[in-house]
């Protein structure tokens, strides 16, 4: 393996996440603190927030670097035909994550549109993981790309996903002939475009190895680190539920699950 990777692979630092919630996003989440630690980006901002696990690892990650980062979430937490609809309790427990991080991170109850008046220019990371159409995603992309840097990157999720409308893909062919980029098939993929020259050493190292069709030795390191934050979330839950099950209120209520089980 090559000695840039062999350290990336080693880097016990990148798949230390903090702040878990169920998502699609798991397995990229070592490959986004690692970008963010080669760029250091002035402005973060990302078009679709959900319950915030994406969003949370990159203000973990500005936190822990001490970056001088701007972040920004947007999203009017009411969900979509894709992510289903939200309560309130999604909003609420991202405002509740939000406040170790809330002298950097601000939160934008609101549309997309709406946002680009509130969001200064010069993004130098944009994330985007709205509405998964191919209408709204090449929407977002091209109403967004007036107020990137000029040598700023974009994030698309799910560029891999082919059922239903999903169109990302779609968006994602026409840009591939448009900009450099690499992407990552794990978890839905994740496409990256770089708008112009590559802000960080490791960055230019990752194109290159995917310009030069050796795309899988970096697909191969990320996805087992992805692998590590997947792991743990698993761990998670199952404790969650054993720690659940364990509880004084799941045995008294035993017979009455018992009872419904047996009504089905």
């Amino acid at each position: 393996m090559n000695e840039e990777l062999k350290t990336i692979a080693e880097d016990g630092w990148l798949p230390r996440v903090a702040n878990y919630v169920p998502s699609a996003w798991l397995g990229h989440a070592p490959f986004l603190r690692y970008l963010i630690r080669e760029m250091e980006p002035k402005v973060f901002v990302e078009l679709g927030t959900h319950n915030g696990f994406s969003y949370f690892v990159a203000c973990q990650t500005i936190a822990e670097l001490g970056l001088p980062t701007k972040a920004f979430a947007v999203d009017h937490w009411g969900g979509d035909k894709h992510a289903g609809v939200f309560d309130e309790g999604v909003y609420s427990a991202v405002v509740k994550l939000n406040r170790k991080y809330k002298h950097f991170s601000n939160l934008l109850k609101m549309s997309f549109s709406d946002a680009r008046v509130d969001v200064p220019d010069g993004i130098d990371l944009l994330h985007i993981d709205g509405l998964h159409t191919y209408e709204a995603v090449k929407e977002d992309f091209e109403t967004w790309l007036p107020k990137m840097n000029r040598d700023g990157i974009i994030l698309l999720h799910d560029i891999h996903v082919r059922h239903g409308d999903f169109g990302v893909y779609q968006l994602w062919a026409e840009i591939k002939s448009q900009y450099r980029t690499i992407e990552f098939t794990a978890s839905y993929g994740l496409g990256v475009v770089f708008l112009g020259e590559l802000p960080g050493h490791g960055i230019e190292f990752l194109r290159e190895i995917s310009e030069s069709g050796h795309s899988e030795q970096f697909q191969g390191v990320f996805g087992a680190l992805g692998d590590v934050v997947i792991q743990k979330y698993h761990s998670l839950t199952e404790l969650e539920l054993k720690e659940i099950k364990q509880s004084r209120s799941w045995r008294i209520t035993a017979p009455l699950r018992n009872l419904f089980s047996l009504m089905k």
